[in-house]
């Protein structure tokens, strides 16, 4: 048993040691919230060299950049929740031990890819429903800064545009999508999930409900423009798509109706 911990220590060694520094620069965030700026770079940083090391310090960048961007848009989403929500020391240490969770494990799945250069389907699984946490609790992230900050309309589209061309390229690359057209699709998904931003940012409703809202559009959307590039879209599959997202609003609206009565 010992020597099953040892041997499972030593093959996770890089990436426990990049979780203790991300752990180490998450607490800072709470007990010296003066510096966010600064710690936030700091946990950009060691994500980066992080990765880099997994990947064995080589000079194709190409090979992980996107790895490097996704796992900041996915920390960014655990950061969004922890800033916007009034946490005490003790709901802090739990949200931030679960962020450090998912993290480990991301990066558990990078090494694997990094090493054999395929996704087990288990990981690409898991990094697909890590994507749609956080496009929900990053776009929840820029309506409460929004909200919070008085930000400019601009300044929240350009932030949410940013997020769904990344969110969008990280299918496309997964899927081994590498025709020049994913370019022309990418635009048609980012102008699509603006206008919808620009109309829900007036809705007067809780950010949550609306970032929910987001999230089942653009990855519905998503999918369509998936089976299009693989000329799997058929009429079953429109009506199967359609029918969920009716399924999904209502249940939605119905929850926000029985939440406002009571």
């Amino acid at each position: 048993m010992i020597n099953e911990v040892r041997s499972w220590l030593w093959d996770n060694r890089k990436v426990l040691i990049v979780i203790a520094l991300f752990i180490g620069v998450l607490e800072l965030v709470y007990f010296v919230p003066f510096y966010l700026m600064w710690w936030t770079l700091a946990l950009a940083v060691i994500l980066a060299l992080g990765i880099w090391w997994l990947s064995g310090f080589t000079s194709e960048i190409s090979k992980w950049w996107l790895l490097w961007l996704e796992s900041i848009w996915m920390v960014a989403g655990g950061l969004g929740f922890l800033l916007f929500n009034l946490l005490d020391n003790w709901q802090f240490q739990i949200a931030a031990a679960v962020l450090a969770i998912i993290v480990f494990a991301m990066i558990r799945a990078y090494e694997i890819y990094l090493t054999t250069g395929k996704w087990p389907v288990r990981a690409f699984a898991f990094l697909n429903f890590l994507n749609v946490l956080a496009f929900f609790f990053v776009s929840a992230g820029l309506l409460s800064a929004a909200d919070f900050y008085s930000l400019n309309l601009g300044v929240l589209l350009i932030g949410f545009a940013a997020q769904v061309l990344l969110a969008i390229n990280l299918r496309f690359w997964r899927e081994g999508v590498a025709s020049v057209r994913k370019w022309l699709y990418a635009t048609i998904t980012v102008l699509v999930m603006e206008e919808i931003l620009w109309i829900v940012s007036s809705w007067h409703r809780g950010v949550y409900l609306k970032s929910f809202l987001l999230t089942i559009i653009f990855y519905i959307f998503a999918d369509f423009i998936m089976h299009y590039s693989r000329g799997s879209l058929t009429v079953k599959v429109a009506v199967e798509y359609v029918g969920l997202v009716l399924l999904l609003l209502v249940a939605m609206f119905v929850f926000d109706w029985l939440f406002i009565l009571q």
